[in-house]
């Protein structure tokens, strides 16, 4: 069973009685929901269409204090430059650093909200900025392209996410590309990058089953650009 709003396609049940148990109780089945379409298949693996203007599509990751810092931290850089993290991202941000024993007075209030007070995210989310001394660590817009260190900052987060298998690789090479490559003026160490995320949506390669190789290719690349000095040159 998949939910399709718009271009948002997700699986939400392995049938219908798990699509009715996810819906109404907010439990899905124990066993992985996974597509046995092709090309359904294709949407859901991050193919093309996804909203490169929403939060982030990452799964939790931090398995350290100093990760669960960091998320916070990369939450606060994506939101300089115009892309608001969710109410729902920003509690799940403060409760991983909340359980990993990081320290902040308004971490656990900010860990503890219920979906009726959701609009206080963003003014406890600001709160544990200052108390964990991260604003001062934000970068700053100096630069003649709008918050350019922020978003070479952002680039290589969603590098790290999509190497570590935080994010799809489809989705997190649009928001390079979308996000960083473009917004940075096409700087040509990206432009591998672009490409190979282009490639991965050829539905003629996911028909003949070689999408997995050009995925595969995606992820390399982002290796190799973390392997790097960064930011990356631009020649």
């Amino acid at each position: 069973m998949l939910s399709v709003v718009q271009t948002d396609i997700i699986v939400y049940g392995n049938d219908l009685a798990d699509y009715v148990r996810h819906e109404f109780t907010g439990r899905a089945s124990s066993a992985p929901a996974r597509t046995t379409v092709g090309f359904w298949a294709y949407f859901v693996s991050g193919g093309p269409g996804i909203d490169v203007t929403a939060p982030t599509p990452y799964a939790p990751y931090a398995d350290t204090p100093r990760e669960a810092v960091e998320c916070l931290r990369m939450l606060a850089v994506e939101r300089l430059v115009g892309r608001r993290p969710s109410p729902e991202q920003l509690i799940e941000a403060g409760l991983g650093a909340l359980l990993l024993d990081v320290e902040a007075e308004s971490l656990p209030l900010l860990a503890g909200l219920a979906r009726h007070e959701h609009e206080r995210a963003e003014e406890l989310f600001e709160r544990v900025l200052g108390e964990l001394d991260l604003v001062g660590t934000l970068p700053p817009d100096d630069s003649d392209v709008p918050w350019e260190a922020a978003r070479w900052e952002l680039v290589r987060w969603w590098l790290r996410l999509i190497v570590n298998g935080s994010l799809a690789p489809g989705a997190g090479g649009d928001l390079v590309t979308y996000e960083g490559w473009h917004a940075l003026g096409r700087p040509s160490a990206l432009r591998p990058l672009v490409d190979a995320t282009d490639a991965s949506y050829d539905w003629a390669a996911a028909r003949e089953g070689t999408r997995e190789r050009l995925v595969a290719a995606i992820v390399a690349e982002c290796e190799r650009l973390l392997a790097g000095p960064w930011p990356p040159p631009r020649g």
